[in-house]
């Protein structure tokens, strides 16, 4: 059996110019998920534009997360724009270097 998630797709340009239409696709997958009692996945682009504004925005989603009792799944390769980003910020360590990221204390 497959587990239902609410899953939200992450791609393109993902920055500071982008921001609010990021945060606004993340609260509206917050709300279905919270809605429908089902996890929420993030899944991000392999080949997205992105830079600090977005590990920010998760970091305050996992928060959101914590709160509100969503189940929230970050996916991102370890080849990705997203992982390149963390390294370049000298954050990648805390991610333990598996190839999905760890959120609620396991890795997904």
């Amino acid at each position: 059996m497959t587990e239902e998630l609410t899953t939200l797709r992450l791609e393109g340009v993902l920055t500071i110019k982008t921001a609010t239409e990021t945060h606004e696709q993340l609260h509206l997958a917050f709300q279905h998920a919270k809605r429908t009692k089902r996890p929420l996945e993030i899944d991000i682009a392999d080949d997205c534009d992105c830079d600090l504004t977005l590990p920010q925005l998760l970091l305050s989603a996992q928060a959101m997360a914590a709160r509100d009792g969503i189940d929230l799944r970050i996916h991102a390769t370890p080849k990705g724009a997203f992982f390149t980003t963390l390294e370049r910020a000298g954050l990648s360590a805390a991610l333990g270097g598996g190839s999905l990221t760890t959120m609620n204390g396991d890795q997904r």
